[in-house]
């Protein structure tokens, strides 16, 4: 929002120099975010009259005037054809600076003594462009400053208005904020509206159809206007406000726009079918060409002002092109009106259309200000284009707001403040316009005025008075809480264990998007999926019930860019079909592909395995110390959609089934056009997170000695190592510290379908040295154990 220093000035008796009114707003909450000052340096530039204009005796282009002041003559020499004898314009005389550093001094030109320069707007610095010198009003008195006949020296603030102050929004706005920060007072402007004898019901009609979302709707007639340019002073500024002048009327509500914040709309009223205004919903297949020129398909949702024949406005966005005033307008209808704040900002959106007007009545006007507007407003058109304002205004009040009192805790308003307000508590909200009732020294009630719709709480009020007392007024204070860091929580920890073991492992991790395209969620085998209403594009439609597809579009985006050496893992919840919303679970997911130990002169070129995925899966488990909980079982069928059949074992979490690793299905890796086989690993982390322990326990290092024992025997195919441990730990004994296979062997002297492993026992007592004795007769309960449970035939014992 920008404000001038000097249209401010016109409501503020005793307003603080620019600077000093920044710095106040600035540190009660209402940013200046910066302040320009312009014109200061315009010394020596005065108001001259032109006596005669001639041709200049050397140069067909240019022209030789005398011009006078109040006290002497000049001879100057211009260039500009676009003044005459008797206007009156802006002299620069010897030794004035202009703006860019231009010195005016005395010279000749083509044989000619020029005495000064006569000026355009863009050598004063007012405007960008211009089409000649400037021509000033007649009423311009002789040789006084420029600064004065302009009103320039001005300062132009850029105020950071946040979306609940809409009250800021307006010059009178922000005169008001200044006359509660400041020891400025505010002053109201003055005006005597004269009417004519007609009524203006007698030559229009105004309804709100039920439902509309409009609370009030005024509405003026002014007969016999003349069209014409806006005042200088007035396309001034609305020009320094960023709104492009138009002619006297339109300029008119502009300006009551940015002095009083409501934003108006003219019509045309010889153009009005029927002279009837109805404020109802658009109906259906209605058009409505904008001032704009564009065709607009309006929607039952729209807001819209219409005649006898149809809409002639958007509600609070903007007018139609036929009834919009026009050099040939005659009679002006002027609207101010309040409109649904929601009601605006869904027209706005929907039709791509943002106005000064829109902004204002999406952030809520002041609904008591909209007669005031009107009347202005008339009264300035009245001043400007002549013409004879009909006799009342038409003023539709519908559910009149009144705005609801609150109690305020004096007790409340300290401790949240933090130091005494409650003395001076009534004396700042009255600076703010609030009505306070009662001076207790337990409580008070404040009704905030109608133009502050953001006050509604408590809370509200005390920020207020926090605001007028001054930030920089309370003292600052350290917490005095002690602080005590958060526990994590067993969740977040093992999250935070198994990222640590998997990159420990060589992997990297990758975080996807929660939705995957329609393929990927087949490909996993998804069921019953949450679709999204707007997805960013077709790769992104629906919650993904597994990381694997997203693991796999990272493989293929790694292979395009030639990185053939691929360790990703994931850890994030997916989407399971649920009751009303879906199950949110926890799942680690990983890939490898490549080369085991990366490319390397001294390394043998082996790629990634089934065995290797099942180490990393180990490897997790036993970082958790859940190495206990971890066992391999048979797959699914659904398993096989993605998993190798022949290749895959089953994640036993527990006991319970808990995910799946192995190489991934031949077609798959056809269709994913892989030179090799990638590896993958999906596993419950939920389920994880259940048996994670929430401390490790402490285990002293060894004081003894252990004693290790090697045995090799031949078991079937069928029986898997981890039943060989589990039934070595079933001999629930604490004399055996760990079991290790160092060897396994198929083929020569061992029959077929069986296989020869050889295991390490290492032996060891936490609270004495083992004898000989107490070792062998624990190593033959393991040997008799293999014998009685997988049929072993021990081959030698060491």
């Amino acid at each position: 929002m920008k404000v001038s220093y000097n249209w401010l000035k016109e409501f503020l008796d005793g307003a603080p120099v620019p600077k000093e009114l920044g710095r106040a707003l600035t540190m009660t909450g209402t940013e200046v975010e910066s302040l320009a000052e312009s014109g200061a340096s315009l010394n020596n530039v005065v108001v001259a009259e032109i006596i005669s204009c001639a041709q200049h005796p050397n140069a067909d282009r240019l022209k030789l005037c005398e011009v006078k002041t109040a006290t002497d003559k000049y001879s100057i020499v211009c260039g500009a054809s676009n003044m005459k004898a008797g206007d009156r314009v802006a002299l620069a005389l010897i030794g004035a600076e202009l703006p860019g550093g231009v010195k005016i001094k005395k010279s000749k030109i083509r044989g000619v003594e020029s005495q000064g320069m006569m000026c355009s707007e863009v050598e004063l610095g007012i405007k960008d462009t211009s089409e000649g010198i400037l021509i000033l009003p007649p009423s311009a008195p002789l040789g006084a400053s420029i600064n004065d006949a302009l009103i320039l020296g001005d300062a132009l603030m850029e105020i950071g208005v946040t979306p609940n102050r809409s009250d800021l929004l307006s010059i009178r706005g922000v005169a008001r904020e200044a006359s509660a920060v400041t020891d400025a007072k505010l002053k109201e402007k003055s005006f005597s509206l004269e009417e004519g004898v007609r009524e203006t019901e007698e030559m229009v009609s105004v309804s709100i159809e039920d439902g509309a979302p409009c609370r009030r709707y005024t509405a003026r007639i002014i007969e016999g206007v003349a069209i014409g340019p806006a005042p200088e002073y007035m396309r001034q500024r609305l020009e320094a406000h960023g709104i492009r002048s138009i002619n006297n009327v339109v300029d008119v509500t502009n300006y009551v726009l940015l002095e009083l914040g409501q934003p108006l709309h003219a019509f045309d009223l010889d153009k009005i079918e029927g002279r009837s205004i109805d404020v109802r919903l658009a109906g259906e297949n209605e058009k409505l060409e904008t001032i704009d020129g564009k065709v607009r398909e309006l929607e039952p949702s729209m807001l819209v002002i219409a005649d006898a024949k149809g809409p002639v406005a958007l509600a609070g966005v903007m007018g139609g092109k036929y009834t919009e005033v026009t050099e040939a307008t005659k009679s002006v209808l002027l609207e101010s009106a309040w409109f649904e704040p929601s009601s605006v900002r869904k027209t706005a959106k929907k039709t791509g259309l943002s106005s000064e007007s829109s902004y204002r009545f999406e952030r809520g006007v002041d609904i008591d200000s909209v007669p005031l507007a009107l009347d202005y407003a008339a009264y300035l058109i009245k001043e400007l284009a002549g013409g004879t304002i009909a006799k009342e205004r038409i003023d539709v009040y519908v559910n009149e707001m009144v705005p609801a009192p609150i109690d305020l805790r004096l007790e409340r308003a300290n401790a949240i403040v933090g130091v005494d307000v409650a003395p001076r508590a009534a004396e700042y909200l009255s600076k703010l316009g609030v009505t306070v009732k009662g001076t207790g020294e337990v409580a008070i009630i404040a009704t905030p005025p109608p133009f502050r719709p953001d006050i509604k709480e408590e809370i509200d009020l005390i920020e207020e008075i926090a605001r007028i007392h001054g930030y920089d007024n309370i003292p600052t204070t350290l917490p005095s809480a002690p602080l005590k860091s958060g526990d994590a929580g067993k969740a977040t920890r093992t999250k935070r264990a198994v990222k640590y073991n998997l990159s420990r492992a060589g992997f990297n991790e990758v975080l996807n998007y929660s939705f995957v395209s329609q393929d990927s969620f087949a490909l996993a085998g998804g069921k019953d999926g949450v679709q999204l209403s707007n997805p960013l594009t077709e790769e992104m439609v629906i919650m993904r019930q597994s990381l694997i597809p997203s693991l796999l579009d990272n493989l293929r985006d790694n292979l395009l860019k030639k990185n053939e050496e691929v360790r990703v893992f994931e850890i994030a919840p997916v989407f399971l079909p649920g009751g009303k919303l879906p199950n949110e679970v926890w799942r680690v997911a990983g890939l490898l592909y490549g080369l085991r130990s990366g490319e390397a002169w001294n390394l043998p070129k082996e790629w990634v395995d089934f065995y290797d995925t099942k180490g990393v899966v180990e490897g997790i488990f036993e970082g958790l110390g859940l190495e206990s909980s971890f066992e391999v079982g048979p797959v699914t069928m659904e398993d096989s959609k993605i998993f190798h059949p022949g290749k895959s074992s089953a994640i036993m979490i527990g006991g319970k089934r808990g995910g799946v690793f192995g190489e991934i299905h031949p077609e798959l890796k056809l269709r994913l056009d892989l030179k090799r086989p990638a590896y993958l690993f999906d596993a419950d982390l939920s389920a994880i997170i259940d048996l994670s322990a929430r401390k490790k326990a402490y285990r002293p290092l060894p004081k003894f000695p252990e004693s290790g024992r090697d045995i090799a025997f031949i078991v079937g195919v069928e029986t898997t190592y981890g039943e060989i441990i589990s039934a070595i730990s079933s001999l629930d004994t604490k004399l055996i510290e760990r079991v290790e296979l160092f060897d396994v062997y198929y083929g020569g002297n061992i029959p077929q379908g069986k296989r020869s492993l050889a295991l390490r026992i290492i032996y060891r007592s936490m609270e004495r040295t083992l004898v000989s004795d107490e070792v062998e007769a624990m190593h033959t309960r393991v040997r008799d154990e293999l014998v009685k449970r997988f049929g072993a035939e021990v081959r030698g014992e060491q």
